[in-house]
């Protein structure tokens, strides 16, 4: 019982910390100036990490269009992400062998190459640094058995997808693209590679990249915080007083 009391109540911190965290973000988003994408090169720093927000269209960047490796979708990025179910046996409690199904995360990539955000001022180089756009489509989500298409296609594109024997039941597939011309919002630093203006990861989160509208961003930050922060307090508050009420239990 106290190891559910001690869960409920970590739950709970985590919550409220998610929350505070959503509040954060909204205040770095309010206090940052939004520029044109041609405008970047001219309030870089190089004595200072300067933070600046675009809006814009993704175009393609310097390597030009891309292609996702699953689906081959023309796209400016994509994240492709595969996992594995398998069964395994286990021991329960009472000693009792099971056959359990699991899955697992064997492969999940996405590119890190630049591409363009253009507005009327002109472009800017955006560099994902790990980040993943929010709003990103979803190209693919299917679930094949051993060695089907689409294991063969991943195979063909370098991907390497370990054998596991008899266990492996089947692989999921799942992909996501940016296409060229959608909306991209980006909230980051304002720095040069190579002589040319491009917009970063900055030291501090946060780091945003996505195909909503900075109100849309904003709105939807506020409504996880509300919730999160409400949803917090009942776990903490009410674990505390469940704890009060019966210390022994």
């Amino acid at each position: 019982m106290i190891a559910i009391r001690i869960l409920l109540l970590l739950s709970g911190i985590a919550l409220l910390a998610w929350a505070y965290y959503e509040v954060y973000r909204q205040k770095v988003m309010a206090a940052t100036p939004t520029i044109g994408a041609g405008d970047v090169g001219n309030v870089i720093d190089s004595e200072r990490e300067v933070r600046i927000e675009v809006q814009g269209t993704a175009a393609a960047g310097p390597s030009g269009v891309l292609r996702s490796p699953l689906t081959e979708t023309p796209c400016v990025w994509h994240r492709t992400r595969i996992s594995r179910k398998y069964t395994q046996w286990e021991t329960d409690s009472d000693g009792r062998r099971k056959q359990v199904t699991k899955e697992e995360t064997v492969y999940d990539s996405s590119t890190g190459k630049p591409f363009w955000v253009r507005d009327v001022s002109g472009q800017v180089l955006l560099y994902p640094d790990g980040q993943r756009p929010d709003g990103a489509r979803r190209s693919l989500n299917r679930y094949e058995g051993v060695r089907g298409p689409l294991y063969r296609q991943a195979k063909s594109q370098g991907i390497g997808l370990p054998g596991f024997a008899n266990s492996t039941k089947g692989y999921r597939f799942q992909e996501w693209v940016l296409a060229e011309g959608v909306p991209i919002y980006a909230l980051g630093a304002a720095t040069l590679v190579r002589g040319q203006p491009a917009i970063r990861k900055p030291s501090r989160p946060p780091y945003i990249i996505s195909t909503y509208s900075e109100q849309e961003v904003a709105r939807r930050s506020r409504l996880i915080a509300a919730v999160f922060s409400v949803l917090g307090t009942l776990l903490v508050v009410g674990t505390v007083v469940w704890w009060i009420a019966e210390p022994t239990a």
